[in-house]
């Protein structure tokens, strides 16, 4: 399967949209699967090649999240589930960004915990407003079975975060970041006549491979889709993932009102998606705009902390694109 354009008919733009008057299954952002006492923090970090491994998937790369000096450590685990991104594919090149799933393991005043970014919400967001719901929800059934068959502490299903009834993410204040997923992507460079999307990507690596600027982006995961014609590469950076979990804070769970470093549970939010992929002849690399990503996860924050940190995102992007731009 290749794509010859990175472009949408506004007949299946508009099916992003559809739906958003009807009464829809509330999911939230992120899932937490399993709770453990926080002596089981290192046990379950240990174990969870093992459950990828049992639920059948791919282990792209795991990394400890930027925590800002925070006594409380969070591991990420970055996914490949093949079965899955067969199925996201299909439904276009705007949902290649749907196609890593991230998984956390943290831990806080209660214990330590394992997090999903939860597939039915974000699938809803990114892949189709209506339609899609089985393979997502295949995705959390699988983990569950998974845990199930053997893993630390105790099976939960708590869902947690931005809950939202619907895909489609409006505009905060009427002007900032909302609109159909596939409006939100951009391109940020386009690779000279000749080069290959592995030559992009791999360059784009190379240069991300020890953290840079500001938010000491560096290079992740790479997951190559050779039907496509595309790779989607991963940029993490401890100082982006420790201020974003200092300003979203408890959100809104008063429950975590009061603990060390209670945003530290969005862990999962990251590494930011780059996809590198031909499009009408030549090579492009494509970057969902900042700020609505960082609405995508963190909108619970509320909209005051928001306006209180406007530049953030921009910034963010700033450096990427600079990353991107050295590597050509």
């Amino acid at each position: 399967m290749r794509w010859p354009a990175w472009s949408l008919t506004l007949a299946a733009v508009a099916s992003l949209a559809a739906g958003t008057g009807a009464a829809q299954a509330e999911h939230g952002v992120f899932v937490r699967l399993a709770d453990a006492p926080g002596s089981d923090y290192a046990a379950m970090t240990q174990a969870m090649p093992a459950l990828v491994q049992r639920a059948g998937w791919q282990l792209l790369a795991q990394y400890d999240a930027g925590t800002g000096g925070c006594r409380y450590k969070a591991r990420v685990y970055v996914v490949h589930a093949p079965d899955y991104a067969r199925e996201v594919l299909r439904n276009g090149a705007h949902a290649t960004f749907a196609l890593p799933l991230r998984l956390a393991v943290h831990e806080d005043e209660a214990g330590a915990h394992l997090s999903l970014a939860n597939p039915q919400s974000l699938a809803r967001t990114i892949v189709a407003e209506t339609g899609f719901e089985a393979p997502p929800a295949e995705v959390v059934a699988a983990l569950r079975k998974a845990i199930a068959g053997g893993f630390p502490g105790t099976p939960v299903m708590k869902e947690y975060g931005q809950v939202r009834t619907a895909g489609l993410i409006g505009k905060t204040m009427g002007i900032v970041a909302g609109g159909p997923f596939p409006s939100k992507i951009e391109t940020i460079a386009t690779a000279k006549p000749g080069q290959s999307v592995g030559d992009v990507a791999a360059a784009v690596m190379a240069v991300a491979a020890k953290p840079t600027g500001r938010w000491q982006l560096r290079s992740v995961y790479r997951l190559d889709l050779p039907e496509q014609d595309a790779v989607v590469l991963g940029l993490a950076g401890d100082r982006m993932e420790a201020k974003a979990f200092e300003i979203v804070g408890e959100a809104s769970d008063p429950a975590r009102k009061g603990y060390a470093c209670p945003g530290i549970d969005h862990a999962a939010a990251f590494p930011v998606e780059l996809v590198v992929l031909r499009e009408a002849g030549a090579v492009k690399v494509k970057l969902v705009d900042e700020m609505f990503r960082m609405k995508m996860y963190f909108e619970d924050a509320g909209t005051m902390k928001f306006a209180s940190n406007m530049q953030m995102p921009g910034s963010i992007e700033d450096e990427i694109r600079d990353l991107v731009e050295e590597a050509f």
